[in-house]
């Protein structure tokens, strides 16, 4: 299974320990920043991953609607930091 992780750093960190421990073995991290710049190569990664987990810090990241609108047309599940539990089925 995969996921990116839409977070700051140290949230990242603890939050790949959680899903590595779940069967998560392909975890990308989408670095919550503010900033202008675009990009696109985050958009287009949303396709290939199972799960996009949206830290508590992920509102900080401009683009981060079209991340979410990009998942939900493709219906891959955009679960907050406090469901990293329900990632297993």
């Amino acid at each position: 299974m995969s996921a990116m992780v839409i977070s700051s750093l140290d949230r990242f960190i603890s939050m790949a320990r959680k899903l590595e421990a779940y069967g998560v073995t392909n975890i990308h991290l989408c670095y919550a920043k503010s900033t202008d710049d675009l990009d696109i190569s985050v958009i287009a990664l949303v396709p290939f991953v199972d799960y996009v987990i949206l830290g508590q810090d992920a509102h900080y990241l401009p683009y981060l609607n079209q991340i979410v609108k990009e998942a939900q047309l493709r219906h891959i599940p955009v679960l907050p930091e406090e469901r990293i539990v329900a990632v297993k089925n």
